[in-house]
Order: C-alpha cells, then structure tokens, then sequence
C-alpha cells in the first residue's frame, strides 16, 4: 500500500466524524457499516460477531479494518454511556453488484472475472488462467440484497441486536465464481491455474446465526446476481 497512514487516518475520520456528529446532533438511532475484514485472518469456521479482536487481522488492508472495529466499539461505547442513543452495526460479507468497480486495478474477485471471461470471449482464447489451484473459498453477496436488509433494518431497528453480520450463510470456491461468470457470458473455453500465484486466506464466511434470528434471508441466487452485474457491464463499460 503507497500510503498506508493516509489510509488508516482517512478511514478512521470518516467513521468517527460520521458517528460522533450524529450524536453530537442528537440523532437518536444509526445502523453503522462495519466489515467482515474486522474479523481475524485464517479462520475456517463461520465468522461469529463475538470474533472480533480475538485475532490477528489481515494485514493487506489492517488499517481498513482497524477504522472499522473503532467506528463499531465507537457505537457500542455511546450506547452504553448513553441509552437514549441507540447506535448498532451491521457487518456485510464481500459484495458485488451493478455499479462495482470494473477497472484493472481497483475491481475485485467477481468484477474482475467478468473483465476476464469478456476479454476471453471477445478474443476467442481457448483457456482462461485462474491464479493458485481455485478451492480457497469466498463469500459474495449481491448489493441489492444488502440494500434490502438495510432498509429492513431502518424498518425493524429496535429488534436488531447491537452487532450483526449480513450474509449469505454459504460460500463458493474461486473456481466456481469463474463457472457462474463463464455460464453467464457464453464462455465454451477451458480453465488453467497459475500454482506460483498466491491463494490468500482459504475461506471467509460470516455466521448468519444473529441475521436468521431476526428473520432475514437474501433473496437473489448466484447466477442471477452475476447476470445482473453483467448486464450492467456490458451496458455501461461496453455500451
């Protein structure tokens, strides 16, 4: 990272000012974003809220993730100073969506395999390179459905416990998001893997125990949120 103090000063103003205003403000009730990086690294296991801090954070993006669990005990400490303000945390999965990011250098997994099946389509390529052996295993939910449990949210606010993940409960291997874009965009080629290219962490995946409680489910299966995402590709970086 080329700044790696303005990126950890950025992120931790951002949320500190957000959440201190609203209660210098009196504003009564705030639905915070949190992160599923504030949970530690190399965990296999479903992610539990009571997780975090209980581990060595991931250090790519540590200074992110510190931004994050302050903003998150930030709320949780002005709750319980002051009860009048009740101020909680949603902690999303990864996810993905129209409007992502698709350029080469900022698009992450899903945007950035539908830049790749593009290319390959487009150029006819017969195989498609993955990096390291494709079975580390991520989770990715659609934003629209994470738009949907935030206005649930806003909704249904007083039955939300102080912190709690938003996901989808299950996972996918890397190999199989290039399977779902591939089907999607028409790709008939073949895949190989770079063994020399780094994997990173071998599963992420929150707990959904505290989401499924409170009576909350996404709704938009793999394939069409990857067709989503690619409609919108096509449309607006193609169009």
């Amino acid at each position: 990272m080329a700044d790696p103090v303005g990126f950890l000063l950025e992120n931790l103003d951002m949320g500190r000012n957000l959440v201190w205003g609203a209660r210098n403000a009196g504003i009564p009730r705030l639905l915070n974003l949190g992160s599923s990086c504030m949970y530690p690294r190399n965990i296999s296991e479903p992610l539990r809220e009571e997780m975090v801090l209980k581990g060595e954070l991931e250090p790519t993006n540590e200074g992110y993730a510190l931004a994050k669990v302050t903003t998150a005990r930030l709320c949780e400490y002005i709750t319980r100073a002051e009860p009048k303000f009740q101020y909680k945390t949603f902690i999303p999965c990864n996810l993905y969506g129209r409007h992502d990011k698709f350029d080469a250098f900022a698009a992450h997994l899903i945007p950035a395999v539908i830049r790749k099946v593009d290319e390959a389509v487009r150029t006819d390529a017969e195989v498609i390179t993955i990096w390291g052996d494709g079975t580390a295993r991520r989770e990715f939910m659609y934003a629209g459905d994470m738009a949907d449990a935030l206005i649930q949210g806003v909704e249904r606010f007083d039955a939300l416990p102080e912190t709690m993940n938003v996901g989808l409960g299950t996972d996918w291997s890397v190999n199989e998001y290039y399977e779902a874009v591939a089907d999607v965009m028409g790709y008939r080629g073949r895949f190989d893997h770079d063994l020399t290219k780094p994997v990173g962490m071998a599963r992420k995946l929150v707990s959904t125990e505290r989401l499924e409680a409170w009576g909350w489910r996404a709704g938009t299966s793999l394939r069409d949120g990857v067709q989503k995402t690619v409609d919108f590709f096509k449309k607006e970086w193609q169009g």
